[in-house]
């Protein structure tokens, strides 16, 4: 009976665990007063990935990109299928805008980075940026 108790409760704890793994990690942001739902990129599979090969996100949702040092990351649209507007910041200040950056077309993937070194990405569909009246010089306010 004790052996049999035992390899259930186990059963039972890498189920959770799976279960909370398979589920991205997600804060919420505020900037000028609307707050936005995010997954947060942390990993290097996951900031590669992106939101590559989704065909959408909902209003107010998006991904945040956190990195351990500041640098001017160069990101990519491959394999995107829709627009993104791009927040780049350093610690809670956006330091540059990159608006509505179309998908790859004609074979050519579009290549941004910021003008200066961050260590936050944060992508929303394009047209959020202007939507919330964000600007250069806001702050955010990030929430688990």
């Amino acid at each position: 009976m004790k052996p049999m108790l035992f390899f259930i409760i186990l059963g039972l704890l890498a189920g959770t665990f799976l279960f909370y793994r398979i589920q991205p990690l997600s804060a919420t942001v505020r900037i000028n007063g609307t707050t936005f739902i995010v997954e947060l990129a942390i990993t290097g599979k996951e900031i590669e990935k992106g939101l590559s090969g989704r065909s959408s996100l909902a209003p107010q949702h998006g991904m945040l990109f956190l990195f351990n040092h500041k640098e001017q990351y160069p990101f990519w649209m491959k394999d995107m299928k829709f627009p993104l507007d791009f927040i780049w910041m350093d610690g809670n200040l956006i330091v540059d805008i990159t608006k509505n950056v179309e998908p790859m077309e004609y074979g050519v993937i579009p290549r941004i980075k910021p003008i200066v070194p961050v260590d936050k990405i944060l992508e929303l569909t394009a047209g959020e940026i202007d939507a919330a009246g964000i600007q250069i010089g806001d702050t955010a306010l990030f929430n688990k």
